[in-house]
């Protein structure tokens, strides 16, 4: 892996931040636990996304922060079990970049580069931990496909 995702997730040069975006149909932010193994965040931050413009009717837009002292060991496998469970609570999870989210963009072309993993329920994850593989016609058709399922 490149330490281009190390940068990006340590971004403020202090601590790593794992930010997964989870939409769901409950009143109230899932309880998620994002224990995996060893790896445990320090704090995890949850923020509920205003959707002024109704762009998803009926479900609201989860954020967690998940806060790290440094970015985890095995960072693949242990997004993977994030997203899963993410999926669990709701139709659609990804993980984006700090600075990444918009209502206006949510995983359109714009900010293929800006999200790394993503999944729907009862699916496959899917993660693009290198620039390289973020910026390729295949990833934003898999960003186009699960922002199909958000339209549904």
């Amino acid at each position: 892996m490149g330490d281009n995702i190390t940068e990006a997730l340590m971004w403020d040069g202090v601590q790593c931040m794992i930010s997964v975006f989870v939409v769901h149909t409950g009143e109230t932010a899932p309880a998620l636990d994002f224990h995996a193994g060893q790896v445990v965040p320090r704090q995890v931050r949850v923020y509920q996304l205003e959707d002024e413009d109704d762009r998803l009717p009926g479900r609201r837009l989860i954020e967690y922060d998940l806060i790290f002292d440094e970015v985890p060991g095995e960072l693949a496998g242990y997004l993977d079990v994030c997203l899963r469970r993410a999926c669990e609570a709701g139709p659609v999870a990804w993980l984006g970049f700090e600075g990444s989210f918009h209502f206006d963009h949510l995983l359109t072309p714009e900010i293929a580069a800006q999200i790394y993993g993503v999944c729907t329920a009862g699916a496959p994850v899917e993660l693009a931990l290198e620039e390289e593989e973020r910026t390729r016609p295949r990833w934003r058709e898999v960003l186009r496909r699960h922002a199909d399922a958000l339209a549904s």
